[in-house]
């Protein structure tokens, strides 16, 4: 313990971290591998790639230790050091851990791990949850200047060969192609659309980020300072023509994949590329990473619920995606359907620029502020936040599947935030979850069914936009909707802020490349026995074929495990079948 630092926290939260380290220590140095003096019974260890290379989650002390026995003896970790920054963390009245980070050294790389420790009936500190993952490679050195490009120029040609091919400019794909770039893998990335960022350019005027600038950051290039704390979607955009071009990345645009085919003796995909008015180019690549943005914005069509009578309707019927801004639209009275985050962005475009508004609520919506949502974020509203990558790492330290143990209780750290805010929608009408309901799974599992107030909510309870719920739409009249219970909303204009068909992954790939290959990719995109996305940011099933999705941190913090992912065989590191590393 001669390396740990001093810090600028209670000496007992300081002194109880301390103490955990050297029990955990000496737990996994033990013969037998026991971890009973360092975490509770009911515990959680994720592992993303420091001691296997995949993603898993294992609950229970006696699981965790029969799973990671063997994979911690072979990784032989060493050097473990505290870092400062050492917290407690109150999220509910009557919860409180305290979290810090370690790093620690394994045969094949530095890692990190970052602990959640709780107070046991003994009295005694153990960890509930600790989250382990690898940071880089031994001997692999980032390439990664601020004053230089990552890239060079490109050399376009009518044949070319890269190690990996990614499909897809958005945050995602220029995220992994930064990371594969800044580990001396070279990157080819092709975008269908004309410009790059044009999956958010073409969203309606208002729309901003949900979450803080701070939290948004894509690898290496940070937003830039005079934006502001959230970030409208034209700029978002631009910030991505910018990340390219201050990388150097190697992006085509108007590009799409006329053919492609994978052959597993030389472990290589070869793909014909289209461009407009040239002539075809031929691409050779190791590894092919799909960041198309299925299950988000770029890979799913707008959807529109049948309703009878449409063609009676004297007014306009359009879908959110086709809404840019109130004065495209003109009208003097508008029905939303919809209680998403789009749904509300449009409602208040449309009442604060004198619409007569009404949000058509189907089914209930959790609400949750943005001061909320920073909150539950990292921890840090009224404080000084971290290093980005310090707050990732608080931000991952509970496990999706922790978060939804009754010991996390979700349920009463719903019930303490916004209680104003959801108590005065209610008397306006406001459909609500019950207390029954698991705001985590909305948030992060469903990711769907939840408003991030950014100024709605206060025009509903102020009587400006009208809400229309506990009915369903029945059919369309000449002068708008028509509900179960005969009551009416009239319209001069429809919007439907129904979301997206969203295409499986399976058929994504079959889009791309043909049924052999969907045939042997997982069932992507849901959670697997371990309470993992399958899939994305993972192995998928196909030799050299891999998902990357998500907002804009998973971009950020994901693209970093990918890559790395990628590296390791590129090394070698990994056995035959890939489930376990080979010690240098």
């Amino acid at each position: 313990m001669s390396g740990v630092e001093t810090f600028s926290v209670p000496l007992s939260a300081e002194a109880i971290s301390s103490a955990w380290l050297a029990a955990f220590v000496s737990d996994i140095s033990s013969p037998s591998f026991t971890l009973k003096h360092s975490f509770t019974n009911d515990s959680y260890w994720r592992d993303v790639l420091a001691f296997t290379p995949d993603f898993r989650t294992l609950h229970s002390v006696s699981k965790i230790q029969d799973f990671f026995s063997d994979p911690v003896a072979l990784a032989r970790p060493s050097q473990f050091r505290l870092l400062s920054g050492v917290r407690h963390r109150r999220i509910s009245p009557t919860k409180t851990f305290i979290q810090g980070i370690i790093q620690f050294h394994t045969v094949i790389a530095q890692c990190s791990g970052v602990f959640t420790l709780t107070q046991t009936e003994d009295s005694s500190w153990k960890a509930w949850s600790f989250v382990t993952m690898m940071d880089r490679l031994s001997g692999v050195v980032d390439r990664f200047n601020a004053h230089t490009p990552l890239c060079g120029p490109a050399e376009w040609d009518t044949a070319m060969e890269y190690t990996a091919v990614v499909v897809g400019a958005g945050q995602c794909g220029l995220s992994v192609a930064a990371r594969l770039e800044n580990l001396g893998i070279s990157t080819l990335v092709l975008e269908r659309s004309g410009r790059i960022g044009n999956s958010w350019r073409f969203r309606y005027d208002s729309l901003e980020t949900n979450t803080p600038k701070a939290f948004n950051h894509l690898p290496f290039v940070e937003f830039p300072e005079g934006s502001g704390k959230y970030t409208p979607c034209r700029d978002v955009a631009d910030y991505l023509e910018d990340y390219q071009r201050t990388l150097g990345l190697h992006v085509l645009t108007s590009a799409s994949i006329s053919a492609a085919s994978y052959d597993a003796s030389s472990s290589t995909w070869t793909l014909s590329v289209s461009l407009p008015g040239q002539a075809s180019i031929t691409v050779t690549a190791r590894y092919m990473i799909v960041a198309i943005g299925v299950g988000t914005m770029g890979g799913a069509l707008p959807f529109m619920p049948s309703i009878p009578g449409k063609s009676s309707f004297l007014g306009s019927v359009i879908h959110s995606s086709e809404y840019n801004s109130p004065s495209c639209v003109g009208a003097q009275k508008v029905a939303v359907i919809g209680a998403g985050c789009s749904a509300h962005d449009i409602a208040q475009d449309m009442a604060t620029h004198g619409s007569q508004t009404a949000l058509v609520q189907r089914s209930s919506t959790l609400v949750v502020s943005r001061q909320a949502i920073d909150s539950l974020l990292t921890g840090y509203v009224g404080q000084d936040v971290p290093p980005t990558e310090i707050a990732d790492r608080f931000y991952v330290a509970l496990p999706l599947s922790a978060q939804q143990n009754p010991q996390y209780n979700a349920k009463e750290i719903y019930a303490h935030i916004d209680q104003d805010l959801r108590e005065n929608l209610s008397q306006h009408g406001y459909l609500l979850p019950g207390p029954e309901d698991n705001f985590v799974h909305r948030l992060y599992v469903r990711r769907g069914g939840y408003y991030i107030d950014r100024g709605c909510a206060k025009l509903i309870t102020s009587g400006k936009i009208t809400v229309k719920s506990g009915h369903e739409i029945s059919h369309f009249s000449p002068s708008g909707l028509v509900f179960d219970d005969g009551s009416q909303v009239v319209a001069d204009l429809v919007i439907f802020a129904t979301g997206y068909s969203k295409p499986t992954i399976k058929e994504v790939t079959e889009n791309l490349f043909g049924p052999q290959v969907a045939d042997t990719v997982h069932d992507l995109g849901g959670l697997d026995s371990d309470c993992e996305f399958a899939g994305i940011w993972r192995p998928t099933g196909h030799n050299g074929l891999w998902f990357a999705e998500g907002d804009l941190f998973a971009a950020r913090f994901y693209s970093q495990f990918m890559a790395l992912q990628i590296m390791a065989r590129e090394m070698g590191l990994l056995s035959p079948d890939q489930k376990t590393y080979i010690a240098c």
